[in-house]
């Protein structure tokens, strides 16, 4: 799981031709590599042990070439050129670039990046702290030295003996009684550290930024400053700071399990693990889309599964000794008055097949829905699944549909249509999250698997419940 990872995929996932040389070393074969498809590019990412976080993390770092490849002849050319010049030509090549900026990973980047979901917020939703105000003396008193040093003494006592509250106290007063050409950092440092003890987090990272500001190539900074963003649940922000410490100590192996336990802690929370849901049903999700785009429809995902195990990377779960989630998925696209109709009856008369409520327990609200769907060039998202105890939540998501995105979308196979009547369906329908109005298609899939859609075309199985 590196930056170097991303490169090579990135260049896998480059479209190019490559003149190689033939086994007999006399000739060359011209193999061309089109566009890799998104349920590839997800999996190869799994393989590579990447998380939807550390994937959008990383991504960033990765350098992207920006001149397009050469040829490195063309067919005329080599109908001219004899069996020497070709050998010629071909060693005396330059090196082609390795990477494209208009590739699947890319693709994938920008999809995950612009996925909005209502419940729980997403990490580049969540407001972030201020920084706070700088405290050391501008007119410092003649014994500012000796105050200082006194009070930093007490304030190290206090810590041992687990006062911590005292701790602060001490640690303030050394820290206003010296001038900003001190050695605040280490004030600011242990105050941080003091602070993070009596679970005021905020103001241990204000602290712990200060003293990154003041001493910006002193690794402990960075170490402060993980920790209480990790302990404020910002895991992103948290490694990053991590990572520029483990720069400053590159032998320090304690930089790299900091990093992975709070990639772990962030893996486990509810917000990462819709992220990652989402990832995994990606491919599957535009295709069923684009299949049956409509700018004011919704599709409709019941998953019989649980999102804690859905929701976690498949190595992740394997390393663990499990196997990966497995669950029947159920996808219906329905217009946007039939689907309204339809959550308005599920609120007023709740199933246990349907989700009345999001992750965090709040009831859903029409207007809210309303308000958050059917925005222009967005596909409109709604998951229920299980949650811990075994009861259903909704997950409303937008992601984003871009100009180009069937390139790297693989057109599902369409299924045989019914060849009996399918009223026995429909009523089954009705009966589990429905009851006003049928999917325009309805389609199913044994994740992971293939994708069974249009199971129903409605339109064409029953043009008469259409309505």
């Amino acid at each position: 799981m590196s930056v170097a990872d991303l490169q090579r995929l990135v260049h896998r996932a480059t479209p190019r031709v490559e003149d190689v040389r033939a086994p007999d070393r006399t000739d060359f074969i011209r193999r061309e590599h089109g566009h890799l498809p998104l349920r590839e590019v997800v999996d190869a990412l799994d393989a590579l042990e990447f998380s939807a976080t550390s994937f959008l993390r990383q991504f960033k770092e990765v350098s992207v070439a920006q001149e397009p490849q050469q040829p490195e002849f063309n067919d005329e050319e080599a109908c001219v050129l004899s069996e020497k010049g070709r050998l010629e030509r071909y060693a005396a090549k330059p090196a082609a670039p390795e990477k494209s900026d208009d590739t699947c990973v890319h693709q994938l980047h920008r999809l995950l990046e612009g996925t909005r979901v209502f419940c729980p917020r997403l990490p580049s939703d969540i407001p972030k702290g201020e920084t706070q105000a700088e405290e050391w003396a501008s007119n410092p008193a003649s014994d500012w030295k000796e105050v200082a040093a006194d009070e930093k003494t007490k304030g190290g006592n206090a810590f041992k003996e687990k006062d911590f509250r005292r701790a602060i106290d001490h640690y303030t007063r050394a820290i206003r009684a010296s001038p900003k050409e001190a050695e605040l950092h280490t004030l600011y440092s242990n105050r941080s550290a003091a602070r993070m003890q009596v679970a005021e987090a905020e103001a241990a990272l204000a602290d712990a930024r200060l003293c990154v500001q003041l001493a910006p190539s002193w690794p402990k900074g960075r170490f402060r400053e993980g920790t209480a963003l990790r302990q404020l649940g910002r895991f992103d922000e948290a490694i990053i700071a991590f990572l520029h410490g483990q720069r400053l100590e590159p032998d320090n192996k304690d930089w790299e399990k900091e990093v992975a336990k709070t990639q772990e802690l962030h893996e486990a929370t509810p917000a990462s693990q819709v992220q990652q849901l989402i990832m995994h049903l990606l491919p599957d999700i535009l295709a069923t889309w684009l299949r049956a785009a409509d700018a004011g429809g919704v599709l409709q995902l019941q998953v019989n599964g649980h999102l804690h195990d859905l929701g976690v990377c498949k190595w992740r779960r394997l390393r663990e000794g499990a196997q990966p989630g497995k669950a029947q998925i159920r996808y219906a696209f329905l217009e946007k008055k039939g689907y309204l109709a339809n959550l308005a009856a599920n609120l007023q008369s709740p199933i246990e097949a349907i989700a009345v409520l999001d992750l965090e327990g709040n009831a859903i609200k029409i207007p809210d829905v309303s308000s958050f769907f059917w925005k222009p060039d967005f596909a409109s998202v709604h998951i229920d699944i299980k949650d811990a105890k075994g009861s259903m939540k909704a997950i409303l998501a937008t992601v984003p549909i871009e100009d180009g995105l069937k390139r790297f979308i693989q057109k599902p196979k369409d299924p045989d249509p019914p060849k009996a009547s399918i009223e026995s369906v429909l009523t089954l329908q009705s009966r589990s999250g429905f009851p006003k109005s049928y999917p325009r298609y309805l389609g199913f899939q044994m994740f992971p698997g293939d994708l069974n859609f249009p199971v129903i075309d409605l339109l064409r199985d029953a043009p008469s419940k259409a309505g």
